[in-house]
């Protein structure tokens, strides 16, 4: 078995410190205020990510690692074309796969068929790092081909893919979080990566505000494509969505099974739900 080298294991640490980090803060200045307890939501969030993780290492990992390592070898993909050093090539690629899972993210919401599992992250009535976690693990296993066909199409290299994974890991648990930052340098700080405020504006149960904001790394893609809001007080955003506000719906059977029975109309009134 080949030994992990010192460069991956400094990454891994830098990524330890970055997650310990962000959950520290997120508990000791607190962004938004909780409105149900944390031991109905972080056990069923935590076991849903543990499904989707297990997911991508049996299905996403085995189709995308042989990709990455043919696009290196053999020059294959959009970037592998470029006339560029190998850094900017490999610099080129992080872009791409951060641009394309941009527009995944859309996807998801407009495709009737990927929202039915991408619903359930949104129900969460609350939005800190455990959120980033919470996804059905079809969601992921969809998902597996897509980003099999980022790679190729792009022609991310081996090194290239694990700094993106690396980035995409720590900037989504970063964005979920519930971390208040100083209002100023999160403002500027938005101009180039997605922040907690930002993204808290995407979970809001106002649809016009979810349809914003979605980016998952760098801001860089809702500024292009005038889909950037920070004009949301934290104070008024409604984490979740209309008609799944009810608490007893969000457990881990009922998550499990959300994408398979009768949907309702996510942003219909309660009121007016079907019976």
């Amino acid at each position: 078995m080949a030994r992990p080298s010192p460069l991956s294991l400094a990454g891994g640490a830098l990524l330890g410190l970055g997650a310990a980090a962000i959950l520290v803060g997120e508990r000791r200045r607190p962004l938004r205020r909780r409105t149900r307890p944390e031991r109905e939501r972080l056990p069923v969030n935590l076991l849903l990510g543990a499904a989707t993780m297990a997911t991508v290492a049996l299905l996403e990992r085995p189709l995308t690692a042989p990709l990455a390592a043919q696009a290196e070898k053999r020059r294959r993909g959009l970037v592998q074309r470029l006339p560029l050093p190998v850094v900017a090539r490999d610099a080129a690629a992080v872009l791409l796969m951060d641009y394309t899972t941009y527009l995944w993210h859309v996807l998801t919401h407009r495709v009737a068929a990927l929202w039915r599992f991408h619903l359930v992250h949104h129900v969460d009535l609350d939005l800190d790092a455990s959120t980033a976690l919470r996804f059905h693990f079809v969601d992921m296993a969809i998902s597996a081909p897509y980003r099999a066909a980022q790679v190729a199409l792009i022609g991310a290299s081996p090194r290239a893919f694990a700094v993106w994974q690396g980035w995409f890991f720590l900037a989504v648990l970063f964005h979920h979080s519930n971390l208040a930052l100083p209002e100023r340098f999160e403002r500027r700080l938005a101009r180039v990566v997605t922040t907690p405020r930002m993204h808290g504006i995407h979970h809001s149960a106002a649809r016009d505000e979810t349809d914003s904001n979605w980016s998952s790394g760098f801001s860089l893609w809702d500024h292009l494509h005038g889909t950037f809001r920070l004009d949301v007080p934290q104070a008024r955003v409604a984490a979740g969505v209309p008609n799944y506000r009810d608490p007893a719906e969000l457990g881990l059977g009922r998550a499990l099974r959300l994408p398979f029975v009768r949907q309702r109309d996510a942003w219909a009134a309660p009121s007016v739900r079907a019976s």
